[in-house]
């Protein structure tokens, strides 16, 4: 039984980082531009006229264009990772180890997002690498109406 005992024995997770979690760390807001959505739609070559042709999504059930889910790229607030490396670990090397993302409401040109970033869980684990701590970052973004649009569960590994 060396797997959970050993991460247990060697725990780099203290009582001040422990006390982060659920809390908000920051904010982050964008606008939403349509040369942003028509450069995201040619970059990731998605060519659905809801986000590439106003006369056609005019007459969808959005009534105009829409971002693609893949806004959430150009969005991501730069200092995702650096909330992951303000906490004094002898693991110094970072790694992203990806996001999932849920779209609630259509994210459309002229909107301001406002994202809140927060700290919604921290767990070791061993592995062939080592010893490996998990940072998973939560952030709820929402429009300038207040509405919930999107939230990111970004996470990152300290090893």
């Amino acid at each position: 039984m060396t797997g959970e005992k050993d991460v247990a024995e060697k725990s780099y997770i203290t009582d001040e980082v422990r006390s982060l979690i659920g809390q908000e760390l920051g904010r982050a807001e964008f606008d939403i531009e349509k040369g942003m959505i028509r450069r995201l739609t040619e970059s990731t070559l998605d060519e659905n006229p809801l986000y590439t042709d106003c006369e056609q999504s005019r007459n969808s059930r959005y009534d105009g264009m829409i971002a693609p889910p893949a806004i959430v790229w150009p969005i991501i607030p730069p200092e995702m990772d650096w909330y992951a490396t303000q906490y004094e670990f002898p693991l110094k090397r970072l790694l992203n180890a990806g996001f999932e993302q849920e779209m609630f409401e259509p994210i459309r040109a002229g909107d301001r997002l406002t994202g809140v970033v927060s700290l919604a869980e921290v767990e070791e684990k061993q592995g062939r690498i080592g010893h490996m701590v998990f940072f998973h970052f939560n952030v709820v973004w929402t429009n300038q109406h207040g509405a919930k649009v999107m939230s990111l569960r970004q996470s990152f590994i300290r090893y």
